[in-house]
């Protein structure tokens, strides 16, 4: 529980969805139905429209979805990979600090 309330986790889940605005949609046609893929690096937020759109996902939430779907476990797993990768360079930050300190 401590590991949530950590900054190092409040800034991955900020990360995560900042993320999503930024870095453009995967399109995949199925029939009528265009979806909307967006999320890195797994795609959790599918929107789904019926006519072409715009890849930034601040649009396709405004301008006549059809749908949305929310995959609450793969936002999960993203949030714990920015996680991991932040305490990482963290760990790197201090390692390099503390030898150019000797």
């Amino acid at each position: 529980m401590r590991r949530i309330q950590t900054i190092g986790f409040k800034l991955s889940i900020m990360i995560s969805i900042i993320i999503t605005f930024i870095i453009p949609a995967t399109i995949t046609k199925g029939g009528s139905i265009i979806e909307y893929s967006f999320g890195f690096p797994f795609r959790y937020l599918c929107i789904y429209q019926l006519n072409e759109s715009n890849l930034n996902l601040f649009v396709n939430l405004f301008n006549g979805n059809k749908g949305m779907n929310i995959n609450i476990f793969e936002l999960f797993i993203n949030v714990v990979i920015i996680y991991f990768l932040l305490l990482l360079i963290k760990k790197f930050y201090i390692n390099i600090r503390g030898i150019k300190s000797q």
